[in-house]
């Protein structure tokens, strides 16, 4: 494998300030990346048409990046998209505008793709800022693992022995390097010829479950996906999105309502009841323990399905 060369790409939409410290991380680890693999690495930020000066802060204080400026917010799959379409480059990393590298963080996940042939999509080990672990990857969502997510199930051990899970909680999990069903979008390093092949996210998708509907169709292809923790980034987790949980939840849930009728048809109507009866259970769980924030995010979550 003797081109190395890489495209980072990042969105962003009114967070200039995370964004601009973003950017200085992966300048940084660019730098070290060159230096170390003799490779050329650039950085592309597609700004969806902020309205908090991120553009002009971008052109003014980073003139290394390639900027792209959006006159409307195309969201996170057809942004990427529409970037990814005109890369020459072999390798290709999506990257949110809240994740700050480490300096040897894009060395080590090309460095993984040279020793490891087996690997076309890398996942990070994602950390929040405390330091403690961000679980970052999971099985593909199913029929049966979907009514233990939903059902709370899947937080039981003996379960996960029956079922691989969607949401894995389990530290082992993220212990060590394995082939993995889906990686969070907020650090994904794919080959070049991975989207060409596959088309990159449905832009049905506005946010939420894109990365791991795409992940479906590249396993579908024959391509394979990795955790590869030895790459640690810091992950904010909802700093590109101005978080809010009720929103992240009910655009979590339509978007498993998309996947789900989209790969499993009409087996969706099926388990529509499931997913019902798993938020009414939370919604009581969550306000007999007086955590009544929590409760509404489950009824908000009810309208979502």
């Amino acid at each position: 494998m003797s081109n190395l060369n890489l495209s980072v790409v990042i969105l962003s939409y009114n967070t200039k300030d995370v964004t601009g410290r973003c950017l200085a991380k992966a300048l940084a680890a660019k730098e070290y990346c060159e230096k170390k693999l003799k490779n050329k690495v650039e950085v592309i930020v597609l700004d969806n048409a902020s309205a908090d000066g991120s553009a002009l802060a971008i052109k003014k204080d980073f003139p290394k990046v390639k900027l792209i400026a959006q006159k409307e917010n195309l969201g996170f799959a057809k942004g990427n998209n529409l970037v990814m379409q005109k890369i020459k480059n072999p390798f290709i990393l999506l990257l949110n505008s809240d994740c700050y590298l480490q300096e040897e963080s894009l060395y080590k996940a090309i460095a993984y793709f040279r020793v490891n042939l087996n690997c076309d999509v890398l996942g990070a080990r994602l950390n929040y800022a405390s330091g403690l672990l961000q679980p970052s990857a999971g099985s593909l969502p199913n029929i049966l693992n979907i009514i233990f997510w939903i059902l709370g199930l899947s937080l039981l051990p003996f379960f996960n022995m029956i079922v691989s899970p969607f949401h894995p909680k389990e530290k082992k999990y993220f212990a060590k390097a394995h082939k993995t069903g889906w990686i969070m979008g907020a650090f994904f390093m794919l080959k070049k010829k991975v989207y060409d092949v596959t088309g990159g996210f449905d832009e049905n998708f506005f946010m939420h479950m894109e990365e791991v509907e795409w992940c479906k169709r590249i396993w579908q292809k024959g391509y394979k996906i990795w955790y590869v923790p030895q790459v640690e980034v810091v992950h904010l987790h909802g700093a590109s999105t101005n978080f809010d949980l009720n929103a992240s939840f009910s655009n979590e849930l339509k978007g498993i309502k998309y996947y789900l009728k989209k790969h499993y048809g009409v087996y969706y109507f099926i388990l529509k009841p499931v997913l019902i009866l798993g938020l009414i259970l939370r919604m009581i769980a969550f306000s007999l323990l007086r955590k009544n924030k929590r409760a509404r995010v489950y009824l908000e979550g009810l309208k979502a399905i």
